[in-house]
């Protein structure tokens, strides 16, 4: 299999674990660039049945937004948050646009996401808030968007949802469950009374031991198999 074929499969396969794990929605879509290109991978738009999504489906974008291979079904409406991070961010090789429920919740909520337990610890580098519940949908939004994220892993999108950055699918894929988790879990305390956030020597410290390539791998071989289409 070629590079392009595995980062397209990945693609497809991010999109399916992540549908199983509730984050995605009918609306939320991924996106993969191609090492040493401006080529990037994109999963279909809400048309598409987010658990059976297969290589053919996934759409190719440059990263300056235009469409190389079109394999039918509808576009993402918000592409363009894929391809202006990719253009900002040369590190971040795969992009995620969630629609996690917990996570949402805290930024509509307006309290800031920080790491609240082992594997959230990540987190650490700051979660931003873009202030805008709108649709991403014309270049001010996206470069406004990508702005607010900055060098960080994640960003908030008020009463929207989120986005998660990789240097790889499988770090992107870590980054986008325990996103997730670490919100349930940070709500889940605040009702009990109050949400602990890890100290910064403590995220550092859990951070270095959790958030690493090996557990990266182990992670998305564990989701893959649930996900493996016949």
């Amino acid at each position: 299999m070629s590079l392009e074929d595995d980062l397209r499969a990945k693609t497809a396969t991010l999109t399916r674990m992540l549908n199983l794990q509730g984050v995605i929605g009918m609306f939320g879509h991924v996106s993969i660039r191609v090492p040493g290109t401006d080529k990037c991978f994109i999963s279909p738009g809400a048309s598409t049945e987010k658990s059976t999504v297969h290589p053919e489906q996934i759409f190719t974008y440059n990263i300056d937004g235009t469409i190389i291979e079109h394999p039918g079904g509808l576009i993402p409406l918000e592409w363009r948050i894929h391809t202006q991070i990719h253009r900002d961010r040369p590190d971040a090789m795969c992009v995620c646009h969630l629609h996690a429920p917990h996570a949402r919740a805290l930024g509509i909520a307006g309290k800031p996401l920080v790491p609240v337990f082992l594997h959230g610890s990540f987190l650490c580098t700051g979660v931003p808030t873009w202030n805008n519940p709108r649709l991403v949908v014309n270049d001010d939004q996206a470069g406004d968007l990508s702005r607010a994220l900055g060098p960080n892993r994640a960003a908030q999108m008020r009463g929207h949802g989120s986005v998660v950055v990789g240097a790889t699918a499988e770090e992107a894929f870590f980054a986008c469950t325990f996103l997730e988790e670490n919100a349930q879990i940070q709500l889940q305390a605040e009702i009990a009374g109050g949400a602990i956030a890890l100290s910064e020597d403590e995220a550092r410290d859990c951070a270095e031991g959790t958030f690493n390539p090996r557990l990266f791998a182990l992670l998305w071989n564990f989701y893959e198999r649930k996900v493996a289409l016949d």
